[in-house]
């Protein structure tokens, strides 16, 4: 599972680095947000489509 969480912490540093941006005034801080925003979600998406596949594949006797 370690290796599952890692991206979503990356995800969540990414946010962190964006509104600090914002914050400090820089308008770049949205492209940040906006491509953390991007990476969730693809991340998700491939989370959800190829973690059954690899575990139905891990389950099968060789």
């Amino acid at each position: 599972m370690f290796w599952l969480k890692v991206p979503y912490a990356a995800d969540v540093a990414l946010v962190l680095i964006g509104v600090g941006l914002l914050l400090g005034g820089q308008s770049i801080g949205w492209w940040v947000l906006v491509f953390a925003a991007v990476r969730a979600v693809v991340g998700t998406i491939a989370l959800l489509w190829i973690a059954p596949r690899m575990i139905a594949k891990r389950s099968r006797p060789s």
